[in-house]
């Protein structure tokens, strides 16, 4: 995965990544804390793990069972990147013989968002791998979203502190407490998806 870079700071080690904590528990979610700057996100049928560390840097990774389904993928990158809450209306035609992140990188175009290819290769195993990587339009690098063609998804988001906003979906922001609530806004958001896709299921 792409790691971005990091500028921004905390005057106090983990400052950041309690408050993110504190907040996503007054959510509902069962959050447990796990190593360094880790959190885990109990979620059934899937690994849901948040990382935020003291220099302003967020990634949130969601790993679910196979089979993956790659319209709530498209709904949780939308969410995290827009920062508009669902339902999402379904704007491209499905494709028999499309890949994972194939079907979720047209879905995501058809809504507005850019969609770049990313392979990375191994030249020692003679190997590659690749994924689709989604930013927001006008919105830089500073938040990505990487899906692969086995559902997993990751979230990376880059708060720089004293910079101005650069509107929905932006990670730009200033001091420890705006930063935190950013964060768990966005990643509430896409848990409230996942919510909305299990009544669907259980109705």
């Amino acid at each position: 995965m792409k790691r971005l870079p990091s500028t921004a700071g905390s005057e106090r080690p983990e400052e950041l990544l309690s408050l993110v904590m504190n907040g996503l528990g007054g959510s509902g979610l069962d959050i447990r804390p796990g190593e360094g700057s880790m959190l885990a996100i109990a979620w059934p049928g899937a690994r849901c793990t948040l990382a935020v560390s003291d220099s302003g840097l967020a990634e949130w990774e969601y790993c679910p069972e196979s089979p993956a389904d790659p319209g709530l993928a498209a709904d949780l990158a939308t969410a995290l990147l827009t920062g508009r809450p669902g339902p999402f209306p379904r704007l491209a035609g499905s494709r028999e013989s499309a890949t994972f992140k194939a079907s979720v990188g047209r879905e995501l175009k058809a809504r507005g968002l850019d969609v770049e290819l990313a392979v990375y290769t191994d030249e020692a195993a003679f190997d590659a791998f690749a994924e689709i990587v989604a930013t927001a339009p006008g919105g830089g690098e500073d938040a990505q979203v990487h899906v692969a063609d086995d559902g997993g998804m990751t979230w990376i988001c880059e708060y720089q502190a004293d910079a101005a906003p650069l509107g929905p979906g932006s990670c730009r922001d200033a001091g420890p407490g705006s930063m935190a609530a950013a964060v768990v806004q966005a990643v509430a958001q896409a848990m409230d998806c996942l919510r909305a896709r299990e009544q669907e299921r259980s109705a």
